[in-house]
């Protein structure tokens, strides 16, 4: 027996207007009945379900079990159960929805890797992924989207054309499979990219990064293979999977996504602005664009910082700590080219602007500096203080960052000074331009970081004095003013973490262990900044070295009282410890000569 084609017609016309429902009445909701269309679909799927459940019950009754139409009937059924289940999670019934779904797949178990089950089933196992992971069950999340992977990839295997709900409606000829193969394919294409970016999310909250991005450069590879992407969207994913080979010091696979991003960001703007869109749509789209672009702009940046910043370190580490560090990256997963190289895209000539190899001089350095600055540029075009003042203050940080880096690199000492002046203008223009209060966090790191680059200054200056025979007065008054500076920010850093402004050492409440760690630093800065300067008179001597003292003091007392904050500060706490039995034979010599 075969299904009347009037019956399926019937059938055809109820999922179709199901779908209407689902596809087009629902994007005019109103807000006060957001799911008002999903509410009709799920009426009319209930009803189609029932039908299709009475039918079956019939064919068993007839001792008919194992025919075509009864296969035909729970396959139909697989479909309705899984679109079910997606309406219920959509509109926040998740119990419902897992029911269902679970319904869905008992139907098709036996025969999921058949054309007419594999896409009721791969979908209703990424459904009811959302619901386990809604409730942080990501194991249970994760095994079964395992499980859907291995189907697709054994039913892929096997060289049938799948096929789609509206294909089961259809009589068995030719026009299915030709059908089947221009839709049914695509929709499990389509569905199985789902299942790789819902792969990578759960990979990631059991702690398997790796796995991750091996996953999340799968989805965004499908969407490029079958074209089902939203140019913007796949741009800023890219962009951010970047980074975390970034993080990892993998720089040739950050550079080919950002290269993918960039790629994909100019081709979309080329076409991005249509004749039949008002005035008011293409300047959204614009201003769409440049945002994101900004955004990329910034990952770029990242890249450039992060090359500078890992070379800079791999040039200081010892032979024994580079082997430490190399023996570390192997342990890493080797990669394969599909793990994370878009073998579609032509991205050699966006590639090629920036080296991934690590800097070994002031050239190989400089170039990077450059081309970090230059996407800096564009991303401060975009974020302006005066609208995006926390991401306008990130860029200038960038900015300050830059000259850090690059003045590593630099031979000469008076370019280096120049350099680390630069950084601290950047950061000092910032806090003029910030509101203490309202922006804390920040001012906090930039007083702490133009601290550290007047800090850098004085040194390059003392070391300038230490050559000389004689150092002139100009020289002299150099020397304390980077000195001034850099205890003025370190100063207003310290004041920032006080109960009161003028609280001596009485240090805020629940201040976690990073913010404790960096106020320690900044006592010990001040306390040598103080020892540091240069006066020919006793008094005013006098007075910064007790400074000094009393600096060095808190940073001792504090480290006994913080322990855990302290335990990085080995080399720090024996420097505080002799000259807390050095400056008080300093002080009564200086007192003597006033007496």
């Amino acid at each position: 027996m075969v299904i009347p084609k009037e019956v399926l017609s019937d059938y055809r016309e109820l999922y179709e207007k199901a779908n209407a429902l689902i596809e087009q009445d629902s994007r005019s909701d109103p807000p006060t009945d957001p799911y008002r269309s999903h509410y009709k679909a799920r009426d009319i799927l209930h009803d189609l379900k029932k039908q299709l459940e009475d039918q079956l019950i019939s064919i068993r009754a007839s001792e008919d079990e194992g025919s075509h139409d009864e296969f035909a009937y729970q396959s139909m059924l697989g479909f309705i159960c899984r679109d079910l289940g997606r309406i219920h999670i959509y509109t926040e019934e998740s119990i419902d929805g897992e029911k269902i779904l679970k319904r869905c797949l008992e139907l098709v178990e036996e025969r999921k890797q058949r054309p007419q089950c594999i896409i009721a089933y791969v979908g209703a196992i990424n459904e009811l992924s959302i619901v386990y992971a809604a409730r942080l069950e990501y194991k249970k999340a994760l095994e079964l989207l395992l499980q859907a992977e291995q189907n697709y990839e054994e039913f892929q295997a096997g060289g049938e054309l799948p096929m789609t709900m509206f294909d089961l409606f259809n009589p068995v000829s030719e026009d299915v499979e030709l059908t089947a193969a221009a839709t049914g394919s695509k929709e499990l294409e389509n569905l199985y990219t789902l299942c790789c970016f819902y792969l990578a999310q759960m990979w990631g909250h059991v702690g398997e990064p790796e796995k991750t991005a091996q996953c999340c450069h799968r989805t965004l590879h499908r969407q490029i293979k079958y074209k089902c992407y939203e140019a913007i969207d796949f741009a800023l994913n890219t962009a951010t999977l970047s980074q975390y080979y970034i993080g990892q010091e993998r720089f040739k696979e950050a550079r080919h996504l950002l290269a993918a991003a960039t790629l994909i960001m100019a081709e979309h703007e080329a076409n991005m602005l249509q004749p039949q869109m008002s005035q008011q749509q293409q300047a959204d789209v614009a201003e769409t664009f440049k945002h994101r672009y900004a955004d990329v702009a910034r990952c770029w940046a990242k890249y450039g910082l992060l090359l500078l910043q890992s070379s800079k370190e791999r040039l200081m580490r010892d032979d024994e700590e580079e082997e430490e560090h190399l023996a570390q990256a192997t342990k890493q997963l080797k990669l394969v080219e599909e793990d994370y190289r878009f073998l579609d895209l032509d991205l050699a000539a966006c590639e090629n602007r920036i080296s991934c190899d690590y800097c070994l001089t002031f050239d190989d350095a400089k170039l990077v500096f450059h081309f970090v600055s230059e996407w800096l540029d564009v991303a401060k075009d975009y974020y302006k203080a005066e609208s995006e003042a926390t991401e306008y203050a990130r860029i200038m940080q960038d900015y300050a960052e830059a000259y850090d880096h690059i003045a590593f690199f630099e031979e000469l000492p008076e370019n280096q000074a120049k350099m680390q002046k630069r950084r601290a203008k950047y950061l000092e223009d910032l806090l003029e331009l910030l509101d203490h209060g309202h922006y804390l966090k920040i001012c906090r790191e930039c007083w702490y970081v133009a601290g550290t680059a007047h800090a850098a200054i004085l040194d390059i200056r003392l070391d300038a004095i230490k050559a000389q025979s004689s150092p002139t007065p100009a020289d002299v008054k150099r020397v304390n003013q980077s000195c001034w500076k850099a205890i003025k920010h370190f100063e207003c850093f310290v004041k920032s973490y006080l109960v009161q402004p003028d609280a001596g050492d009485l240090w805020r409440p629940n201040m976690d262990v990073g913010e404790l760690r960096t106020m320690l630093y900044a006592h010990f800065h001040i306390g040598r900044l103080y020892y540091k300067l240069i006066s020919s008179h006793p008094q005013q001597q006098l007075e910064q070295l007790n400074q000094s003292l009393l600096y060095y003091k808190r940073f001792s007392e504090s480290c006994v009282e913080h322990k855990e904050a302290a335990e990085r500060l080995h080399g720090e706490i024996g420097v505080v410890r002799e000259m807390l039995e050095l400056l008080p034979y300093k002080i009564n010599t200086v007192k003597r000569r006033l007496e």
